[in-house]
């Protein structure tokens, strides 16, 4: 069987890298607010076109600011996840040692 080994400064890496991913989406987001950049519609003036485009524009508009939405959702869960992964390895880590040591004292004492 093979061994899984867990390395601690890979994942502490990744998710700083997620964490830059999460604040740079969150940073853009802004700008697709109501009364932002990208939050104001633009004119479409008066043809009969222009009713139904500014349906498709306002569908467009709501359709990536609901998949910015969770692609944030995704990328918090991710670093929660990995910060999670990180806390229970350093338990078992502290657990290891404290039952190496404890078998080491085990040892010197026979």
């Amino acid at each position: 069987m093979a061994q899984r080994i867990l390395d601690p400064a890979y994942l502490e890496a990744y998710r700083d890298e997620l964490a830059a991913r999460f604040n740079f989406v969150t940073e853009k987001l802004q700008m697709l607010a109501t009364g932002n950049e990208l939050g104001v519609e633009p004119g479409f003036g008066l043809l009969d076109s222009s009713q139904q485009a500014r349906l498709d524009y306002a569908a467009a508009h709501e359709e990536l600011w609901n998949n910015m939405q969770k692609l944030r959702a995704d990328l918090y869960g991710a670093i929660v996840t990995i910060n999670d992964s990180l806390g229970v390895h350093m338990d078992s880590e502290d657990l290891n040692l404290t039952e190496f040591k404890a078998s080491q004292s085990d040892v010197e004492n026979s």
